[in-house]
C-alpha cells in the first residue's frame, strides 16, 4: 500500500469519526443542556462547560473505556463538570470580594470617627493611669513601655515574682473598671 492510499483511508476514517461524533453530539446535548441549565441557571455557562465537555470527550477518545451506561457516565461526569466550576467560581467571587473590601477606603468622616475615638480613649486611659498609686504606674511602665518580664522586675525593684504578678493584675482590673463603658 502506498503513501497516498493510506492517508486518504485516514482521512476517511478521522472524517467517519468527525460525523459520528456529530452524531453523538446532537444525541446528547439536549439531555446535558438540561441538567447543566437546573444545576446553574445560567444558559450561557452550560453552553460554555457543554462545550467544554465534548471537547475533552473528542481529545481523549483514543483513551478507550469500557463504558456500560454510557447515558448515565455523560449525566455524572457532566454534573461534576458543573459542580466544579460552580465551586471554583464561588471561591474565586469570594476571594474578589474579600479582596474588595480589604482595598475599600474609609471614608473622611471614618478616618475622623476613629481618630477622635482614639484621642478620647488614650484621654481615658492617661487619666486612669495617673490615678493608681505611684508602685503600679512603675511596675505597668516596666513591663509594658520597658517590656521586661516578671522575674526582671522583681530583680530591679527587690520585690518577688508573684508580688509584680499581683501588682500588674490589680492595675489591669482598675484599668478596666475605668475603661468599662467603652469595653
Amino acid at each position: 500500500m502506498n503513501q497516498h492510499t493510506l492517508h486518504k483511508k485516514t482521512a476517511k476514517v478521522i472524517e467517519n469519526q468527525h460525523l459520528d461524533f456529530e452524531r453523538f453530539f446532537m444525541t446528547h446535548y439536549k439531555v446535558l443542556f438540561g441538567l447543566g441549565y437546573r444545576l446553574c441557571g445560567d444558559k450561557e455557562l452550560t453552553k460554555d462547560l457543554l462545550q467544554s465537555f465534548f471537547l475533552q470527550l473528542w481529545e481523549n477518545r483514543f483513551q478507550s473505556q469500557n463504558i456500560q451506561y454510557l447515558e448515565a457516565y455523560l449525566k455524572k461526569a457532566f454534573h461534576r463538570k458543573v459542580v466544579k466550576t460552580l465551586q471554583k467560581n464561588t471561591a474565586n467571587q469570594l476571594a474578589l470580594k474579600n479582596q474588595s473590601n480589604s482595598l475599600s477606603v474609609p471614608s473622611y468622616e471614618s478616618l475622623l470617627i476613629n481618630l477622635q475615638t482614639e484621642k478620647k480613649q488614650k484621654i481615658q486611659l492617661e487619666t486612669a493611669i495617673n490615678k493608681l498609686p505611684n508602685q503600679q504606674k512603675e511596675i505597668l511602665s516596666l513591663r509594658f513601655k520597658e517590656g521586661l518580664d516578671y522575674a526582671e522586675i522583681a530583680t530591679s525593684t527587690g520585690k518577688s515574682q508573684q508580688t509584680i504578678y499581683n501588682q500588674i493584675h490589680s492595675a489591669i482590673q482598675k484599668l478596666r473598671k475605668s475603661f468599662h463603658p467603652i469595653f
